[in-house]
């Protein structure tokens, strides 16, 4: 399979979920390669429930980061993971403050990838915190 498909479309083939005590947080990192050189998303949320800082402020859901150095908090409509695919929809404010190309991004999993850990740990990060920004299909 080739690297790139389209910028709406390619391959992960490094999965990360992990859990940062030190920095208090929950990761899901999706990645082209594992030196940082193509594109990224990870999905991050706190381990604790958000505070009233964090509601005040409208960080108080998951957070969104990728390669473009863009940051975002909620911003996924859709999530859709099969064992090879997943399929994500982000609002418009998440497209612009992102940069991405479009707002339906579809990421082709490599063999061997453990895709039951990346299931429960998008789960977990994506229902965090502020209902409201919780994907409206969750379908993992």
């Amino acid at each position: 399979m080739t690297n790139v498909v389209s910028g709406s479309e390619w391959l992960v083939r490094v999965v990360v979920v992990e859990e940062n005590v030190l920095d208090s947080c929950f990761s899901v990192g999706l990645a082209e390669d594992e030196y940082g050189e193509g594109r990224y998303l990870t999905f991050q949320c706190g381990l604790e429930s958000p505070g009233a800082q964090e509601r005040t402020l409208g960080l108080d859901s998951y957070c969104i980061i990728n390669e473009t150095g863009g940051v975002y908090y909620g911003g996924v409509e859709k999530v859709s993971l099969s064992a090879n695919m997943i399929f994500f929809r982000f609002t418009p404010e998440a497209v612009e403050k992102l940069d991405l190309p479009t707002g339906e991004i579809n990421l082709h999993i490599a063999p061997g990838s453990d895709v039951e850990n990346l299931r429960g740990g998008l789960r977990r990060v994506l229902t965090y915190g502020n209902p409201e920004k919780v994907p409206s299909v969750l379908q993992l």
